[in-house]
């Protein structure tokens, strides 16, 4: 997958689930699953282009959780920063 359209889906897909009204418990499940799977999608772009897409996710989901007045969102898009933040990807390309 592109990287655009790798931030794309992702970025929508994290959206969505912050602004679904379920529990934090669920939501949190949820984007551990969705992260796991960015993860792995990631790696195949090279540790240089997935380290790129993880920032540019980090710095926007970021923006829309200060910008946020509702609780669960701001957190679930805040959990989604920290854990691009820890994200790390090898040199070579899977």
């Amino acid at each position: 997958m592109p990287e655009r359209e790798m931030y794309r889906n992702y970025r929508r897909r994290i959206e969505e689930l912050a602004d679904e009204r379920r529990s934090a418990e669920h939501s949190l499940g949820a984007l551990r699953a969705l992260l796991q799977e960015f993860e792995r999608n990631a790696a195949e772009l090279g540790s240089a282009t997935a380290g790129i897409v993880c920032d540019e996710l980090a710095n926007q989901l970021e923006h829309e959780a200060l910008r946020s007045v509702a609780k669960h969102r701001r957190d679930v898009l805040l959990a989604a920063v920290k854990a691009f933040d820890d994200m790390k990807f090898s040199n070579s390309k899977t």
